[in-house]
């Protein structure tokens, strides 16, 4: 009986290993349902898809020069902003700002992306119709930051 035990034991190990790893990646997962809105600010989801060009760079993100996050590959945050003009930055080697307007009670998806360029990695950021983001973000790992 005991030889017999014995011989299972790395079986009951793999099996215990595996469900936990299954069990864990299930917390990963994120509700498709909009973090909180608040009246008063603008709900902005920040995002960068897997697999993208420059995948081992972090973009760096700036709100009117205050740091708000980075995006690495397959990330997103939410930031609640103000209402009004903001000057918005992505951060590599290099830098790229957007002006933007945003509107109490508004939600925006702004893709950040990453372009290889003669030995650096240059920013971009881009805004998206909403269904794109939602989409976008579903498969997404989510960082909190400010929250």
């Amino acid at each position: 009986m005991v030889k017999l035990l014995h011989k299972f034991k790395p079986l009951t190990l793999f099996l215990l290993v595996f469900i936990t790893a299954c069990s864990s990646t299930q917390t990963n997962q994120q509700p498709s349902a909009v973090s909180g809105p608040s009246p008063n600010l603008a709900t902005v989801y920040f995002y960068r898809t897997q697999s993208s060009l420059g995948a081992v760079v972090g973009v760096d993100i700036k709100d009117n020069g205050l740091d708000i996050g980075t995006l690495q590959d397959g990330t997103y945050f939410v930031y609640h902003a103000n209402p009004g003009q903001h000057s918005v930055t992505a951060t590599t080697d290099t830098t790229s700002t957007q002006n933007l307007k945003f509107q109490a009670g508004a939600t925006y998806y702004i893709k950040a992306g990453v372009r290889p360029s003669q030995h650096l990695f240059h920013p971009a950021l881009s805004v998206v119709f909403n269904l794109q983001g939602q989409s976008a973000i579903q498969n997404l790992r989510r960082l909190h930051y400010h929250e």
